[in-house]
Parts: C-alpha cells; structure tokens; sequence
C-alpha cells in the first residue's frame, strides 16, 4: 500500500486514526498500530507478512536471551546476526551471488549454477537493520530487552517507516513505545509535514519521473547532450523529493500517532563536500553504518590507512545495501573515494570563491553519480560521454522527447531546486500579534491548496511507486 494512494489516503489511514483515538489505553492503541500495520505490509504482498512475523519472533527470543543471560551473550549475538543477514541475503543476494560466481564458471568452461529469482519482499532491507539495531543495543544495555512481544513487533512492522525508513534505531524509540504524549498540536504538526511530503511526491517527483523515465527509456540515438543532462537533473530532483516526501509522511504519521521519529534528510543539495553530503542525505543509514559498521572496525583511531579501509567498507556496504548490482557498489564506492580524496587533500575553510566552487564540484558529482545509481554501470557510461557531447551513434532527435521537456518542467525544475536550499530560513517571520494570524492562516490554505491538487494528480492516476521501495 502506498502513502499516495487513494485507498491509504480515503480508507486505511481514517479508519485508523478514528479507531487508535477512540481507544482509552495506550496498550490497546498499541494493539491497533501493530494490526495496522501487519495489514499495511500484507496488503501488497500477503506472504511475506509471515517472514516479518517469524523475524519479530526470532528477534524477540533473541533479545530474551541477551537481556537475561550473563555468558555467552557475544555468541548470541553474533549468531541472531548472522541469522538475520541470512536471511536478507538469500532474498536480495542470492541471485546476484550466483550471477557473479557463474561468471567464473564460465570463464573456467564448467556449467553453470542453475538461476534463482526469489521475489524480494518490499523493506527488508529495513527491518532487518531495525531488528539487528534491538539486538546491538541490548547487548551493549541488557535492561532495553523488550519482555512484549507484542511491543517489539510494533518496532519492528511500524507502519509509517515500514517500506523506505528512516531506520529507527531502538534505543532512540524504546521509551515512547512504553510511554508517550498526544495531544491537538502534534497532531496539526504531524498532518502538516504529512502534506508537506504528499505534496513533494505526488506534484514533483512524479513529474521529475516522467521525464526522467521518458529520456533513459528512449534509445540513445534518439537524444542528445541535451536531453541527457535534463534527465540528469530530473533524476537528481527525482530522487530527492521522493525519498525526502517518503521521510516527511513517516515522520509526520508517527507524530500523530504520538511517536516523534528522527530527521532524515537535511537539505542534502546544499551540502559544500560530499562528507557534508553524507551528513545531509539518509541520515539515519549513515548514522547505522557509522555506529554499528565504521566504530566498531576502529573508526578513525587506528591510522589513516586504516581510516580509509574502514570507509571503504562503509561505502562498499552502503552501496550493495541499496541494490545487488554492480552499478550500486560502484555509486557507493565513488563517493567513498571522494570522501577520502576530500579528507586526504582538501583543507577546510577558505573564501566566498572557494565556498561556491566547493558547492558547485558537490553538486555535479552527486548529480553524475545519480546516473550511475539509475541506468547502471554500462549504460551510464554511454551516457557519461553523450553528455560530454561525444556520440558514438548518430543521434535521431525524436520529437516525442520535446513533448516531456516543455515549460511546466522547467517551472517544476525551478521550484525543485529552489526548495532543495533552506533559504527561507534567513527570513524573519513575527512571532506574536496580528502578523502570526494572518501567516497561520496563509500556510492552512497553502496546506489545503496542495492537499488538493495532490487529490487531482491521484485521481489521474499519475503517480508511480516510491524509488525507495525496492531497497
């Protein structure tokens, strides 16, 4: 089921409020965000809301035991890891695992392992690093081991951040599970930002895909320069208004429901380094690499070189997390060298030229590295060089490409990159009297604006599954 869609928007998400805050106990609306949400993830895939039940289990034993036993709780540890990866790997990298040993195979002339295609079920990616969050953290704090089962599982299936996170890790969640505050306000607030990354999905980054699917679905003889360097930027603002819609409406569910959930993006495209980058974009992946992969390896205390060992497996990491495909460990390898090339030779500071220069060399490389991360690694070769302006082909310029690059896109483009920048922030808004009234009652009505137009364009059914969801 998705947040954009009429049957989550008209019928699930109502019938949930009304039914969570016509209960009087929080155990009890505990009961209905967990049910909720088992129906959320089998909606769409009703099989495979047994795997995420046996995890809860599994997890759930997992956790009894660190939390109660005194030894051995380092093998236990490692072994319900080990269980959960297990798991995650021969849904998401099996196939490619076969594909890559069966390269070997054939170079040495000996038959082919037989393919296998299992379907991957949508955000395991997710909740596996949620479920091995709740077993680091019991390890490291034996007291956080959940003695409901019932209430680890609404962890680990919350609906909100089931499919496309952010990664909630259980140490920042643990305490409003047991207890946590409702009230009008954080209501209006979490329906706010809910519209809010409605309004980023559904009226841009549907748009930017059009565009963006219509260009890369074309023969490459049929663009040029042009058109590949408007697919470029259409991806980049792709991508970015649909994870960060995606992060908005979970973030803003949870806070009616109660639960205040961690930012997960921070105006990544006005990062001046990639390290800032980094800092800016999928917060909450970087910080579980960084607290569960990149300091338990030794961080940076142990040396430079093994500082950029460390990074690189990060980044090796990062990358194979988003896809089993080579083009995703070469996007994460990319900006792990980046990164390093950054921290080995770049000095920090300087002027206002070497500030614009620094945004600007961000900006390109993530943008080209998009490429990459969309089109796959051969593809986006061919493409590196159009875009350089060297064609290898003649290019045809079909005419049926200037029909998806006209005004509105530019218009949308133009607003895309305009909020992707917190300039508004400088602005000084008043803080009592009359000003506040009339500012309150503008955003409500911009609010219902985009509320609405989002109605339309899903009336139209012009709308397309979150990028994120195949992760």
């Amino acid at each position: 089921m998705l947040f954009s869609s009429i049957t989550f928007l008209v019928f699930f998400f109502p019938a949930v409020l009304v039914l969570y805050y016509a209960l009087p106990s929080l155990r009890l609306r505990n009961c209905v965000l967990l049910f909720a949400s088992l129906l959320f993830y089998a909606w769409g895939e009703p099989k495979f809301v047994f795997l995420m039940l046996g995890s809860i289990l599994f997890n759930y034993g997992a956790g009894l035991l660190l939390g109660r036993m005194g030894a051995n709780r380092k093998v236990i540890l490692a072994l319900a890891i080990v269980v959960n990866i297990a798991v995650l790997f021969v849904f998401k990298y099996l196939g490619f695992s076969i594909k890559i040993i069966d390269m070997f195979l054939n170079a040495l002339h000996i038959k082919p392992l037989t393919q296998i295609n299992l379907v991957m079920p949508i955000g395991i990616s997710f909740y596996t690093f949620q479920s091995i969050s709740y077993l680091v953290d019991v390890y490291r704090t034996p007291s956080l081991y959940q003695r409901n089962a019932l209430k680890l599982g609404l962890y680990i299936s919350f609906f909100p951040q089931l499919i496309a996170g952010p990664i909630v890790r259980y140490h920042d969640i643990s305490e409003q599970i047991e207890k946590r505050t409702h009230s009008i306000e954080k209501v209006a607030l979490g329906l706010e930002r809910f519209i809010i990354g409605l309004s980023k999905k559904v009226l841009l980054a549907n748009a930017f895909a059009l565009v963006c699917d219509k260009i890369y679905g074309a023969p490459l003889t049929d663009f040029g320069a042009y058109a590949a360097w408007i697919a470029c930027l259409a991806y980049a603002l792709q991508i970015y208004y649909d994870f960060s819609g995606y992060s908005d409406m979970a973030i803003g569910l949870a806070k009616i429901f109660g639960f205040e959930l961690l930012e997960n993006f921070n105006y990544p495209y006005a990062a001046s380094s990639i390290t800032d980058f980094w800092r800016r974009w999928h917060m909450s992946l970087t910080n579980f690499f960084r607290d569960y992969v990149y300091i338990p390896l030794g961080g940076n205390r142990m040396g430079r070189i093994r500082t950029i060992v460390n990074r690189y497996i990060v980044f090796f990491a990062t990358g194979l997390w988003h896809g089993a495909a080579f083009n995703f460990i070469l996007w994460g390898l990319a900006h792990g060298t980046l990164m390093t090339i950054e921290r080995l030779f770049c000095k920090k500071g300087g002027g206002v030229v070497r500030s614009i220069i620094s945004h600007a060399y961000t900006i390109l490389f993530v943008a080209l590295l998009w490429v990459l991360f969309r089109t796959g690694t051969g593809v986006s070769i061919k493409l590196f060089f159009k875009m350089a302006g060297i064609n290898f082909q003649a290019v045809t310029l079909n005419e049926y490409l200037h029909l998806y690059i006209d005004t509105r896109f530019f218009i949308l483009a133009l607003i895309g990159i305009m909020f992707s920048f917190p300039w508004w922030h400088r602005i000084s808004f008043p803080t009592k009297g009359a000003g506040v009234v009339v500012l309150t009652a503008l955003k409500y009505c911009a609010l219902a604006i985009l509320l609405v137009l989002c109605y339309a364009n899903l009336a139209d059914n012009s709308y397309n599954p979150f990028i994120y969801f195949r992760f």
